[in-house]
């Protein structure tokens, strides 16, 4: 499932799988989601969606950056197209309600590929599905697999260490 950017003479193939909010989160060092969320100015969110576009295109057809936003500087529709992309790549699971808030804790798309290991999901699907598609299939497996449903809350100290004995510090 990929889509076209065309900016100035030149087209590109977007994908929108999970893979490029991975690898936009190892090259910035946070979620675009986060990014995104913080940003203050337009001009400031066009700069995120740049990148986020930049990364969407596969390793062997991306130009370099400066390229590229030479490129989108030059097109008057780049940022209706990059808040296509995002919609694409950061677009929810209709079929999903989204399950309990977060509590507040920004996204972390190293986090869903936990959870995805824990859920023992194929981590091929980061190349298949985007990112919050893939949050909503981990958070279905959860709900099942607490379906009676229980709040789950942390344990206390006294369960840790019953249930996790160790020596003592003296």
């Amino acid at each position: 499932m990929r889509m076209k950017m065309d900016l100035g003479g030149a087209s590109y193939e977007l994908d929108p799988a999970a893979i490029s909010a991975i690898r936009y989160r190892a090259e910035y060092g946070d979620s675009i989601h986060n990014h995104l969320a913080a940003c203050s100015s337009a001009q400031e969110v066009e700069g995120r969606l740049l990148r986020m576009c930049h990364c969407m295109i596969p390793e062997a057809d991306r130009p370099e950056l400066l390229d590229f936003a030479g490129q989108a500087r030059q097109d008057k529709d780049f940022f209706q197209k990059a808040l296509a992309a995002r919609n694409a790549l950061l677009g929810g699971d209709p079929r999903w309600d989204g399950g309990k808030e977060a509590d507040g804790e920004p996204f972390d798309e190293y986090q869903v590929l936990a959870l995805m290991a824990a859920a023992h999901l194929d981590t091929g699907l980061v190349y298949e599905l985007p990112i919050m598609h893939l949050v909503a299939i981990v958070g279905r497996y959860f709900e099942e697999q607490n379906s009676d449903g229980t709040d789950l809350r942390p344990m206390t100290d006294e369960e840790m260490t019953r249930l996790y004995p160790r020596p003592r510090k003296e």
